[in-house]
């Protein structure tokens, strides 16, 4: 379906526009008060979710100039279409004195997905502001259609460890009320989520969700609010409301929220999530070239920071000889924390040869760097000296001071606040260089990226956490759109402690995330089961550690745990006994020829429960273009050896041929309309 935009005229200004894609349909006003969403739902015009008079979200009231509050009395200027009339719409407000400008922009894209929404203000006068919060987005949905009882989604990070629910589903009652805050760095406990959540019907079938793409200190919070017409659910989405917050704007400076974007659903919550995900690989993530992506690889960790040259290349020869695809060097090349060039003990002739060894054997190489964190060197000049605390040029890089005998871990230090322009341009150049200099396929990047807290006054950020975080961020992001445009084939891995910083604008810039910091079988399912909701497949990286259990099927099942998305080993390859060996090439091989296209481009459903390591769970992938799918289906200790699936994606009036890796079904032919109805009986002997 082409994108459709019309607009609906007043006397001298365009006070509403309709935006759609594919899915969603949204009308937007632009009032004297603020922007209106005054119509939302699906294109099809089967629901319609948006709320009778529904409240205009207002713009920032007011700005301070020195120590003078002053008021901003808003008033419209422009309303249009974009450049491209089929991509969306703006409206444009100003106030005279301060000169600010406010632009509400609009974007949609042809075929399924959200439409998105970005504010930004604009300094065109002489002086520097300061402003308190705006909201990216605020808008009213109906709290209960038709008496309908309403369910709010929300799914986990998976952060040091997968929680225990992992996906939320609350029930949307009187007195409802929400707020999920998402931080650059998840903690290991208070499980964070990531940002987005969606509100379901179960009955009728149908939803809207509403996610932001950032990575920085952002909330949404939604409250069921009674209203003379009927309750309404009241939706805001941006930045975290701290009550200290306010950021600068010097002269002829733009700052620009957090892009928030809304989409309409049919079905179930994985029908949208489909839609959802076939968005952000069209429109958000990163172009792949490479035929072979998501990657098999072979990363050191399995070794800790033991890995040298003659581990390397042993490794090397490991994977070839495996089929696997990239040898990813982790942690424990470098000679100091900040110091990110190879240790001459561990790689005499530094790490070039070991690229050129792997892009002999046919792999790719990749690479960890802890860019962020700042060591305790002293005393070190020159064009290679590292990044440390103790650096007279540097230290006022880093949020605040440190004792004299402070001393970095074995690889992670103190985080440089990279709000700080100097230390921003130090990490993009030690990046250019490391990508250059040591043939890098792939970069990883991991410990933490954006710092939300830092008591320099010298850098563009005010005191408030959010404002900090939110400049740090901007420049993370600067410096990896800056890598894209000039490596525009490298790979980018979010690791981040694994699965501590998940959202959509990494989604925007990394080519796949490592999901959790845990990596038994059960972890790894857990976690693939939460992020593959909102995360392209290909996105979600398990690290499989070694679990081989007593039996080979044990081990297989420790393999395919990890192998639903990218899946990265990390585990002593040459300690696997002939039969594992085998058993390994031959799961290699079918992720390779069945599996990898379906994880690249397929639907995905989740056909059980969230995975406990008791009872049975599943995934299922169909890809309705070439009629091909796949069910991973693991059994935990249940007694239970049979168990019972129904399928989903599939046609009614289509048949279909099943069969089965393990003998857990016999080869059979099935009408679609049995797969949907009766589903299916696996049969595992061993838990």
């Amino acid at each position: 379906m082409a994108v459709g935009l019309s607009l609906l005229a007043t006397s001298t200004l365009v006070s509403a526009a309709i935006v759609a894609t594919a899915d969603t349909k949204l009308q937007v006003d632009g009032v004297k008060t603020g922007i209106k969403v005054v119509s939302l739902g699906d294109s099809h015009d089967k629901a319609k979710w948006a709320a009778d008079d529904p409240a205009a979200m207002p713009f920032v009231p007011f700005a301070i100039i020195g120590k003078q509050t002053v008021p901003l009395p808003w008033r419209q200027v422009t309303a249009s279409e974009l450049p491209d009339p089929a991509i969306g719409h703006y409206f444009v407000y100003t106030c005279d004195d301060p000169k600010l400008e406010l632009a509400s922009v609009w974007r949609c894209v042809n075929g399924p997905g959200p439409i998105e929404h970005e504010l930004s203000i604009t300094n065109h006068g002489t002086q520097t502001v300061q402003l308190p919060l705006q909201a990216s987005l605020a808008f009213d949905s109906i709290a209960a259609p038709d008496g309908h009882a309403l369910e709010c989604w929300t799914i986990e990070k998976g952060a040091g460890t997968p929680g225990a629910v992992g996906e939320h589903i609350t029930p949307v009652g009187e007195g409802f009320t929400q707020t999920f805050d998402s931080t650059s760095y998840a903690p290991d406990k208070g499980q964070e989520m990531i940002p987005w959540l969606a509100i379901h019907d179960p009955q009728a079938k149908r939803g809207w969700y509403v996610g932001i793409e950032f990575s920085g200190r952002v909330r949404i919070a939604i409250t069921r609010q009674p209203r003379l017409a009927g309750a309404v659910l009241h939706v805001e989405a941006g930045l975290t409301a701290e009550k200290d917050y306010l950021t600068e704007l010097a002269p002829g400076q733009t700052l620009r929220l957090p892009s928030v974007f809304v989409g309409c659903y049919q079905g179930e919550v994985d029908d949208g999530c489909n839609q959802l995900r076939r968005w952000l690989k069209s429109a958000v993530c990163p172009p792949v070239t490479d035929p072979h992506y998501p990657l098999l690889t072979n990363n050191s960790w399995g070794s800790g920071m033991a890995v040298d040259e003659r581990l390397s290349r042993t490794m090397i020869d490991q994977s070839a000889e495996l089929g696997l695809e990239m040898f990813h060097v982790d942690a424990g090349w470098f000679r100091g924390v900040g110091d990110w060039f190879p240790d001459a003990k561990k790689f005499p002739t530094g790490l070039e040869p070991v690229a050129d060894y792997a892009h002999a054997k046919g792999l790719k190489f990749g690479l960890w760097v802890g860019w962020t964190q700042g060591g305790n060197q002293r005393d070190q000049t020159g064009p290679d000296r590292p990044l440390s605390v103790f650096d007279p040029q540097m230290k006022d890089w880093f949020p605040s001071d440190v004792a004299a005998t402070w001393k970095p871990a074995d690889f992670t230090g103190q985080t440089v606040c990279l709000a700080d322009p100097a230390a921003e341009q130090w990490c993009l150049d030690s990046l250019r260089r490391i990508i250059t200099q040591y043939k890098l396929d792939m970069l990883e990047h991991d410990q933490r990226m954006i710092v939300d807290a830092c008591r320099r006054t010298d850098h563009p950020h005010t005191a408030s956490r959010t404002d900090v975080a939110a400049q740090a961020t901007q420049a993370y992001y600067r410096i990896y759109d800056t890598l894209r445009r000039e490596h525009a084939d490298l790979l980018l891995e979010d690791c981040v402690n694994g699965g501590r910083m998940v959202d959509f604008g990494v989604i925007r810039r990394a080519n796949y995330i490592s999901i959790t910091d845990t990596y038994d079988p059960l972890s790894n399912r857990r976690a693939f089961y939460d992020a593959s909701y909102l995360l392209p497949p290909a996105y979600c990286e398990c690290y499989i550690a070694n679990h081989p259990g007593k039996t080979l099927a044990n081990f297989v099942f420790m393999l395919r745990s990890g192998m639903m998305g990218w899946c990265t080993i990390m585990t002593d390859t040459s300690k696997w006994t002939p039969e594992q060996h085998t058993a390994a090439k031959r799961q290699f091989a079918l992720y390779k020829s069945a599996l990898r296209p379906l994880i690249r481009q397929a639907d995905l459903y989740h056909l059980s429960e969230r995975p406990d390591g008791v009872r049975w769970d599943a995934i299922e992938y169909w890809d309705e273009s070439t009629g091909k799918g796949a069910v991973f289906a693991f059994r935990g200790t249940t007694p239970e050896a049979e168990h019972h699936f129904i399928l989903r994606g599939l046609r009614a009036d289509a048949n279909y041929k099943l069969t089965s890796e393990d003998g857990s079904l016999s080869s059979a032919d099935f009408t679609g309309a049995s797969l949907r109805h009766d589903g299916i009986t696996l049969h595992l002997p061993e838990p």
